[in-house]
């Protein structure tokens, strides 16, 4: 095997294990957002799923159950967005430009 194909190999397995690192971050992430008063929060995990709700008792004699209700969609929608963001760094970071195999490709042509 040409030392071209060695580090052609090197560098897939480099990427692969990137690929799985980013995976694992990515799906361990969770969000987190909470009300301006600070009487409910919601977390959410890397699916956006809602994984923990926190109602300050005062909440409940401050809202009526529609508001409430409202509050607790609302900082669901701001967690994920947060998540979503979240994700985009990690794969922002993770991106690189792809190598260039073309000489290869070209040597294996000229050897045939």
């Amino acid at each position: 095997m040409s030392d071209r194909w060695s580090v052609m190999l090197d560098e897939l397995a480099r990427q692969r294990a990137e690929l799985s690192r980013v995976g694992d971050a990515i799906s361990g992430l969770t969000a987190r957002a909470t009300s301006t008063d600070r009487l409910v929060s919601v977390t959410v995990d890397a699916r956006g799923l809602l994984v923990d709700l926190t109602i300050d008792p005062r909440a409940m004699r401050r809202y009526r159950a529609e508001q409430l209700s409202a509050q607790v969609t609302t900082l669901v929608a701001e967690a994920d967005q947060r998540l979503h963001d979240q994700r985009n760094q990690i794969l922002s970071a993770a991106v690189q430009p792809s190598p260039d195999y073309t000489d290869l490709r070209e040597e294996r042509r000229t050897r045939s």
